[in-house]
């Protein structure tokens, strides 16, 4: 057995390919360090050409952190290569590096190939080279073929980095619009995760049902509750995940009951947090629900005119699609939407 070991790589994304190297490599040593080599320019630009959004290496680290972290001889460092020159000459200053970031002696590297094994056998010709699979047997995928096709190859993402490439899709609309009934719906269609609205049952949960004793500090509760509650729905979330309302909805209510806008609700606005906005306008018929206050037409067209001008300041315009009609309509739009988002990967 190795006393140490190390598997190194860009994990650009990390897959469960690397990961069946990690674990199979980690019986065989005392200690195996993961190693994520990152140059953040490069990154930057293998995302951008590929039409995903930038994996820093922070990300990286995360989700296999995540991933093997009751696996207490694995650890994972990060060798930054921004600065080392192009292949191949930046390896003697990479080999360097490597020892540094190592800070001990390296009995194996473990490889999924041999493209490098002469490099690294001569630059450190003290360590074993061990080839693992190299025709990738049991998880016959790259971080290439993935980055290509993201959705299309979703079983083989890790689970903790599923939510960074999951679809986000956003529900909004005033009251008695159908918004929380099309996002179970839609994410049982799709047999994914959804997020409720936190604010519609604060003030059944905290304020005794008494909706006339809100204050500012309610509304930043509601938000950051919020947010919490969309993060635990992404981390189950397969391929897409539906979102109940967001902060611009607790921010538009904050301005109904307390008659201004509240600064620490609109720190948790982010419109690049979604990928699709749907947008459901107030024409289908109004259902009290012992909870909402504004079914008068006038009252309901108004209000809705303030939502989305909310939505259209916060920048959200560009993602927002108008659904409308009856239920099934909407369903039958909805559905259109997100398979559109989809791209014919159907979860």
């Amino acid at each position: 057995m190795y006393r140490t070991g190390v598997y190194f790589g860009r994990f650009l994304p990390p897959h469960r390919g690397h990961l069946y190297q990690m674990i199979e490599a980690s019986t065989r040593c005392e200690k195996l360090l993961v190693v994520i080599s990152d140059n953040a320019d490069q990154t930057r630009e293998i995302c951008r050409r590929d039409g995903i959004p930038e994996i820093s290496y922070r990300l990286r680290k995360q989700w296999i952190s995540q991933q093997i972290q009751d696996i207490t001889h694995i650890g994972v460092r990060v060798l930054d290569e921004t600065d080392i020159p192009v292949y191949p000459q930046g390896w003697e200053l990479w080999s360097q590096r490597m020892r540094e970031v190592v800070g001990e002696p390296i009995d194996a590297f473990f490889v999924g190939d041999m493209e490098y094994g002469e490099t690294l056998a001569r630059y450190f010709p003290e360590s074993e080279i061990v080839l693992f699979d190299p025709a990738r047997t049991r998880y016959p995928i790259s971080a290439t073929d993935i980055r290509g096709d993201i959705l299309g190859n979703w079983h083989y993402i890790l689970g903790a980095a599923r939510p960074f490439f999951a679809k986000k899709v956003l529900i909004a609309g005033t009251e008695s619009c159908g918004k929380t009934t099309l996002t179970k719906c839609l994410a049982k269609l799709y047999n994914t995760s959804w997020s409720e609205e936190v604010g519609r049952y604060y003030a059944r949960d905290f304020l005794g049902n008494d909706e006339t004793i809100y204050t500012d500090v309610d509304f930043s509760r509601i938000a950051h509750i919020q947010y919490e509650q969309d993060y635990q729905a992404l981390r189950t979330a397969n391929k897409v995940c539906f979102f109940d309302t967001d902060a611009t909805y607790t921010d538009y209510f904050s301005e109904l009951y307390m008659g201004h806008r509240n600064e620490l609700v609109e720190k948790y606005i982010d419109p690049n947090r979604y990928d699709l906005l749907i947008y459901l306008t107030p024409d289908v018929r109004w259902v009290p629900d012992g909870q909402r206050l504004n079914g008068d037409e006038d009252r309901r067209r108004m209000l809705n005119d303030r939502l989305w001008d909310m939505y259209v300041e916060h920048g959200f315009k560009d993602k927002m699609v108008v659904v409308s009609g009856d239920y099934s309509q909407r369903l039958a739009h909805a559905i259109r939407l997100v398979d559109g988002l989809l791209g014919g990967s159907r979860p």
